[in-house]
């Protein structure tokens, strides 16, 4: 395969896509471009290796399943933001950007699997008061990823599982569920007696889950 670096070019979908050069720049680092245009994100296993990989053409986002990649997590950072997906997290970017200092943020993608292992050893390695952002996606799974982040920032076991309407979490001291419509971060900390420490972004588009699915409507309705 044929690895195009972008360190000081852009990528050509992204371009497209109306995101600026210095924050493709940002994500940049673990990325490169095929000869077929599309851009490879690399994620990485407990021996830093390159183990999946995030998939981006001009119409469709295939997701790492396992793996981590992390970005300017040095001992400045003062914010982090999580996410499971590059593009969505760049589209959050771009959209967010007047609201981000970015000589202060860090980026952590994880794979849809969450292996907590992976992701505490970066969260080990940060500032102890960091902010703690959550790019997820609004559906259900999302708002779980939400969760797992809380929980694993305050050292919490907690198991969750789908069951009809409900979604239940279990931990050592109890057994909850809440409807799967209403439940969130928010709702799941009320119910714990927790104090919720991350903020979460979602888009306010209704029926829109992602940043990356609200680009690509923005994107079907200009181009």
């Amino acid at each position: 395969m044929n690895r195009t670096m972008t360190l000081r070019e852009k990528f050509d979908i992204l371009t497209h896509k109306g995101v600026e050069k210095d924050i493709q720049c940002l994500f940049s680092r673990y990325a490169f471009q095929d000869g077929n245009g599309q851009i490879h994100f690399d994620f990485f296993d407990h021996q830093g290796q390159p183990f999946d990989t995030e998939i981006l053409s001009l119409q469709r986002n295939k997701k790492a399943s396992y793996g981590i990649s992390a970005l300017n997590l040095s001992d400045n950072v003062r914010s982090v933001f999580v996410s499971d997906s590059y593009a969505s997290l760049i589209y959050f970017v771009n959209q967010y950007k007047g609201r981000i200092s970015f000589e202060e943020a860090g980026f952590l993608l994880i794979g849809a699997d969450f292996d907590p292992n992976l992701v505490k050893q970066v969260f080990e390695k940060m500032p102890i008061k960091v902010k703690v952002n959550t790019v997820f996606s609004s559906s259900i799974l999302g708002r779980v990823m939400d969760c797992k982040v809380q929980d694993l920032i305050h050292d919490r076991a907690c198991s969750y599982r789908l069951s009809n309407d409900l979604i239940k979490f279990e931990n050592a001291k109890k057994v909850s569920s809440q409807p799967i419509q209403s439940f969130s971060l928010r709702t799941y900390c009320i119910s714990q007696g927790l104090k919720q420490t991350v903020r979460t972004f979602k888009p306010k588009k209704k029926a829109v889950e992602s940043f990356y699915e609200l680009n690509q409507q923005a994107w079907d309705v200009f181009k």
